[in-house]
């Protein structure tokens, strides 16, 4: 019985791995900056499922929400980690830069300067919504916060960020 329990939680696994994976890889890419870091803590995180589930009798109500939430402290811990790591500045790099990463280098910039003028928590739905392609109802979930909450974050972020652009436009 247990076996077929272990491959049941596998299949599912492997589906949802097929399901989430390029939303998880697009929502920390933005989250942490680069791709090689993004892909690491979303493998890291499908190997905690994969681990929690074959570790016994666990039952994870919502796997997407499980998923969401984890990648979510995944991405912090991952910052957190690398904060004191010297960063060099890709203009110096002697290699030429390949359009689509430098593409990606300023987007990322310009969009995580303007989600640095919001609270965490609001930053936070704005990136689920957005890189997540999650519903307000699965932000709720995976925040553990009211539906009502999840919505006026995310509407608060964003009349925030739009100031903040006019501001800097009109200065």
């Amino acid at each position: 019985m247990k076996l077929f329990s272990i491959h049941h939680n596998l299949d599912r696994i492997e589906k949802l791995m097929v399901a989430e994976r390029q939303k998880m890889l697009q929502y920390a890419c933005y989250r942490l900056g680069n791709i090689d870091d993004a892909e690491d803590v979303v493998q890291d995180v499908f190997v905690k499922l994969y681990q929690r589930l074959h570790g016994g009798n666990v039952e994870i109500r919502n796997m997407t929400v499980y998923l969401y939430r984890t990648l979510a402290n995944a991405c912090v811990s991952n910052l957190r980690d690398n904060r004191h790591t010297t960063i060099v500045s890709i203009d110096n790099q002697p290699d030429p830069i390949a359009p689509e990463t430098d593409d990606f280098e300023q987007e990322y910039r310009r969009i995580n300067s303007l989600l640095n003028i919001i609270p965490d928590e609001q930053a936070e739905v704005i990136r689920l919504r957005f890189y997540g392609d999650k519903s307000f109802q699965e932000i709720a979930d995976i925040l553990n916060i009211p539906l009502t909450t999840a919505k006026s974050r995310f509407t608060y972020g964003m009349e925030k960020i739009k100031r903040g652009m006019c501001a800097s436009l009109s200065v």
